[in-house]
């Protein structure tokens, strides 16, 4: 696991040092290799892709040997250790469109690769892994059952495969593409969020259910793990509206073809990336670190985790409410009545309502940081740096 960490640390490191090197043209003819790409999600260089590429395999080598005793029919785990590794193999495998491509290839090939990346990589097989791990996580916590797990996961599947290939093409506007591919795109793009939301609302059925059992009996490991349950909700309601809602909004090709680009994209971004894998990166902390330390350690913990929760959750809610989605529908309205380039010049962007928007923006990620990311920083720490008394705890 240090490896893999170091390996991390190497690329993500070394690639953002190429790519201040790039693009102030310091590399000479060696920018593609080592430097800046240009392109959204394939920025880095094509050396820094094939090191991610292969610290990707090793991280599958990993997994398969942590799952491995799991995925034995007698472990009583059904399909879902599996699942969880087929799923993470494809992260791995769906990159490698991502070097289909040269310095010279024509343009609007490189762009199908791209958006191959950005829409069937990041928000298909990413999102895929991310509902296989909250399924399997659900699970284990007690929350759903290995066979509704299952099914939602092969629908989530069936969606990506078939509805997800065919909701590639929302990104591809500007390539020339035809109104009914544009408009099926859209459509089956939209679906995506749907196994998620299906599995979150199943888990909130029983949480709520477990709340009215008799006082006395003793309490399941979800009582343990609700702050971790808490986060996976969270991931399964921004997923809705970061996903469902706002990237259904931009997906639509009349809206596309004028606000592409504009602030509603990172409104959708936002919501969408934090919203989705920032919450499950923080519910698979949690989960770890309950299930290594003892009630007393965790309870001296807990008021920052509660804080930090509500933190996160509050400083993202306002800085959609505050700035990017308002101030996605002003530059929309602005690139329909004058002009897609009006939208989009400084003139426009540093002045007037949609400015003041920006700087109203400091309350969200003030909030954000300080009451968010801070407490939960401080509680990771305490829980990580904190040794159990006499072996155990509680």
């Amino acid at each position: 696991m240090l490896a893999l960490l170091g390996a991390l640390a190497i690329v993500v490191f070394g690639s953002l040092g190429g790519e201040w090197l790039g693009i102030n043209d310091k590399l000479g003819r060696y920018w593609f290799w080592f430097g800046h790409q240009g392109g959204e999600y394939l920025d880095l260089g094509r050396f820094w892709q094939v090191l991610l590429a292969v610290g990707l395999v090793f991280w599958i080598f990993l997994l398969f040997r942590a799952l491995r005793p799991a995925m034995r029919k007698d472990s009583g785990q059904g399909e879902l250790p599996g699942l969880f590794l087929y799923a993470a193999v494809a992260i791995p495998l769906f990159y490698l469109p991502a070097m289909f491509y040269g310095p010279h290839t024509n343009f609007a090939i490189i762009d199908n690769w791209r958006f191959w990346i950005i829409h069937l990589w990041v928000e298909g097989f990413f999102e895929l892994f991310a509902t296989v791990l909250v399924a399997l996580m659900f699970v284990q916590i007690g929350l759903v059952g290995v066979k509704s797990a299952t099914r939602l996961i092969y629908l989530d599947a069936i969606l990506y495969l078939f509805g997800g290939l065919v909701g590639t093409g929302h990104h591809w506007y500007f390539s020339g593409q035809g109104t009914l591919n544009m408009g099926l795109a859209a459509c089956f793009s939209a679906l995506e969020v749907v196994p998620l939301t299906l599995l979150t609302l199943d888990a909130w059925d029983f949480i709520r259910l477990q709340e009215r059992t008799a006082e006395g009996c003793e309490r399941p490991l979800a009582a343990k793990q609700i702050w971790t349950i808490k986060f996976l909700i969270a991931v399964g309601v921004w997923n809705f509206i970061g996903a469902g809602i706002f990237g259904f909004l931009l997906n639509l090709p009349i809206v596309s073809y004028f606000e592409i680009g504009t602030t509603l994209t990172p409104n959708h971004g936002h919501a969408a990336m934090f919203g989705v894998f920032g919450m499950l990166a923080l519910a698979v902390v949690l989960f770890c670190l309950r299930a290594l330390k003892g009630d007393r350690i965790w309870a001296r913990s807990e008021p920052f985790i509660r804080t930090g929760f509500w933190g996160v959750n509050l400083g993202l809610a306002l800085m959609v409410l505050l700035d990017l989605f308002p101030a996605g529908v002003l530059q929309l309205w602005d690139s329909i009545n004058h002009g897609y380039w009006h939208a989009r010049r400084l003139s426009f962007l540093l002045s007037g309502t949609f400015h003041t928007l920006e700087w109203l923006r400091i309350v969200a990620d003030l909030t954000f940081l300080a009451v968010g990311v801070v407490p939960l920083f401080l509680a990771v720490m305490r829980l990580v740096l904190t040794r159990e008394e006499n072996g155990h705890d509680a």
